[in-house]
């Protein structure tokens, strides 16, 4: 019997010891409770506390499970934060590249087209123009069916501003003969219509229209510039029935800038009597004193001539 209470006492200070080393390592940071754990467990269960607390090796939370008690918490170990690597810029998307624009080398013939305008108007007209427009009604060459534009400086000299396709006459026989004349024109100051539709030609349209100052067989003429909306394709070739047509922007460009900034007195052309035609030669009417004829018109002069122009020139770089 006394065997037997021995064993039961020290059974019992087995599992005392068993409880106070697993407190102990529950609480491991904490000396104090540590010294006080040690001070009351017996000598002979201090090797078992001893070794209980000894640090152990980490294991999964699932090999400490048992049935019948808690889960027990295993703390996560702290990773340590990974670096942020700021993600690189999105470059910007690139503007989209401008339509190819098909380059018209006519302008590299205006300095031969002013020459050929200067032996082509009598001199003593130069003092009453300020604008002047070549057109090559010709059907091939470097100045086929093309309007130069060039405008008189201070110094008299011929300041080139722009060329671009335009179409002339058919120069065929048709319902009419589909030729554009040649030779100076001045424009009819009272013939500017901007929605004006052709008489001859079963009502075509021919916006912005211009007409010359001429008379042929003693009635005026239906021969304008205008716009050459509905054949813009055209351009650049002999298409139409005798007008001059421009491209639309230009015609009403034309349109405005010759009715604002061109007014002025310019000579009224001699006439042919003969044929009640107005001559084209740029001889001028005058008085009885042979002083010229003066009319308040605009200060634009019209040169048609059926002239290819030379070859191509190269443009000179300075």
């Amino acid at each position: 019997m006394v065997r037997v209470r021995e064993f039961a006492a020290v059974a019992s200070v087995a599992m005392l010891a068993m409880s106070a080393a697993y407190w102990t390592q529950r609480f491991e940071s904490n000396t104090a409770l540590q010294a006080t754990v040690l001070k009351w467990t017996p000598e002979f269960a201090r090797p078992a506390l001893a070794a209980e607390a000894a640090p152990q090796k980490p294991v999964r939370v699932a090999e400490r499970i048992e049935l019948g008690k808690p889960t027990p918490v295993v703390p996560i170990p702290q990773q340590p934060a990974a670096p942020i690597i700021p993600a690189a810029p999105i470059p910007a998307a690139a503007p989209p590249a401008p339509p190819v624009v098909q380059t018209d080398n006519a302008y590299l013939q205006a300095e031969a087209v002013a020459q050929r305008v200067k032996d082509s108007v009598p001199t003593e007209l130069f003092p009453y123009f300020d604008t002047y427009l070549y057109v090559s009604k010709s059907a091939s060459g470097a100045w086929a069916q093309h309007m130069f534009v060039f405008h008189k400086t201070e110094s008299g000299r011929l300041a080139f501003e722009e060329a671009f396709p335009v179409s002339t006459g058919r120069e065929r026989s048709e319902k009419y003969f589909t030729s554009t004349p040649t030779g100076l024109f001045e424009l009819d100051p009272y013939r500017f219509d901007a929605t004006h539709r052709s008489h001859r030609w079963h009502g075509a349209p021919m916006p912005w229209a211009m007409f010359l100052n001429y008379t042929i067989h003693n009635r005026a003429t239906g021969i304008a510039l205008h716009s050459g909306v509905g054949h813009v394709a055209l351009l650049g070739q002999r298409a139409s029935g005798g007008c001059v047509r421009m491209p639309p922007e230009k015609a009403e460009e034309y349109f405005h800038r010759f009715q604002a900034t061109e007014h002025g007195q310019v000579p009224v052309f001699a006439f042919d009597s003969a044929s009640g035609t107005t001559r084209t030669d740029g001889m001028i009417a005058r008085d009885m004193t042979g002083k010229p004829v003066l009319t308040e018109g605009y200060r634009v002069l019209l040169i048609i001539q059926n002239y290819p122009g030379g070859p191509a020139m190269v443009a000179v770089l300075s």
